[in-house]
């Protein structure tokens, strides 16, 4: 319990050092023409593949909640975890293990996964090998996309 609040943290302090580093009206493109919920997923599983782990399947109730927390970080301009991750998202559901991953960028859904990917606690849960779901809140508000990746298994 103590590590994950601890990563928690971590997670927390380096999303407030991205969001710091981001120009002011900063604007991107998702890849291609996917929404970016959508894009976000295939780049984690691409992550996901090139270190020999399965695919990860989206949970789309549960990415209306992810949504919600991402609209809610764009709302206060600021890079916040979910207070209570299990009661938010895992109420009713058979788990044993949750992570999420949350961050910001004015460029594409590929910047924000390499950004995730070059940091320890964000990659450790995107390639943590036993994880089969995810819930994606990707939303684009005044060009800064906004992102919450909820893993569990």
């Amino acid at each position: 319990m103590r590590t994950k609040i601890v990563r928690i943290a971590l997670v927390a302090a380096l999303g407030g050092l991205l969001l710091g580093a981001l120009p002011p009206g900063a604007h991107g493109a998702t890849t291609g023409a996917l929404r970016p919920r959508h894009a976000m997923l295939r780049a984690t599983n691409f992550s996901r593949s090139n270190h020999a782990l399965h695919r990860v399947w989206i949970n789309r109730d549960m990415s209306q909640l992810a949504r919600k927390h991402s609209l809610a970080m764009a709302n206060s301009n600021t890079l916040f975890h979910t207070s209570d991750p299990a009661r938010y998202y895992l109420k009713g559901i058979n788990w044993h293990y949750w992570g999420e991953n949350v961050g910001v960028t004015g460029g594409t859904v590929r910047d924000m996964e390499s950004a995730f990917m070059a940091s320890a606690p964000h990659r450790a849960n995107i390639l943590h090998s036993t994880f089969r779901h995810v819930a994606i809140g990707a939303i684009r508000v005044d060009g800064v996309l906004w992102v919450t990746v909820f893993f569990y298994s």
